[in-house]
């Protein structure tokens, strides 16, 4: 073999490497993409000691667009937790009087409470609200994800 032919095997060689390395790990040949959901900012509160009828308040801040969790888990599964979810314009004695924009509530008993919904980048207020029997300790956790695409 000439040395144009060693030459040209050689590239051919290396190029098939490149690729064998860039598909390694990943299972597939290295250039099949697939979404993966990627947390972009996360917040968490704690409340103690929550009375019977009383009322945890949270602001926070999605910085982006994507998707909002919000969920919160407390101690005892015999105590029902609800959620609701406003603008930060909406206080205690407004949500009470049902005249707030509710964006999202879950009044379930399911333990731990959950709220999803699509986002832009704005201001929120959660109201967790102990209907009881007891006093209740837990926390809120709050994630915003955006889909990415990565190999």
């Amino acid at each position: 073999m000439d040395r144009q032919g060693l030459l040209a095997l050689g590239r051919a060689l290396l190029i098939l490497g490149s690729a064998a390395q860039i598909g390694c790990g990943s299972g597939g040949n290295g250039l099949d993409l697939g979404p993966t959901n990627v947390v972009v900012y996360q917040r968490e509160f704690a409340f103690e000691e929550l009375p019977r009828f009383g009322v945890f308040v949270a602001d926070f801040e999605a910085p982006e667009t994507g998707d909002l969790q919000v969920t919160v888990d407390w101690s005892l599964a015999s105590d029902d937790i609800d959620l609701v979810l406003s603008n930060p314009a909406c206080d205690e004695v407004a949500r009470a009087a049902g005249t707030c924009k509710v964006l999202a509530s879950d009044g379930s008993n399911a333990k731990p409470a959950e709220l999803r919904l699509s986002t832009t980048a704005t201001a929120y207020r959660l109201f967790v609200v102990n209907l009881g029997p007891g006093s209740e300790s837990g926390s809120a956790l709050v994630t915003l994800t955006q889909p990415r695409l990565v190999p």
